[in-house]
């Protein structure tokens, strides 16, 4: 993981069409170790003439209670 983020992923996301859902991220404050926010991957895809291009976002999923 990256300082202030962890990803986590399903076994065998690999071998899945469609990624939404298959792996989510914890985003935390690197200083006090507390947790800020959960993501969870959307697939979207992008077309550029014949060629078709699918990459992972992350959206906003869950937060901690207030």
């Amino acid at each position: 993981h990256t300082p202030g983020q962890v990803v986590i992923d399903l076994l065998w996301i690999a071998t899945r069409e469609d990624l939404s859902g298959q792996s989510c991220q914890l985003l935390y404050d690197t200083e006090s170790g507390e947790p800020q926010a959960m993501e969870i991957s959307v697939q979207r895809t992008l077309t550029l003439l014949f060629v078709r291009l699918a990459y992972i976002t992350y959206a906003a999923w869950k937060t901690p209670e207030g």
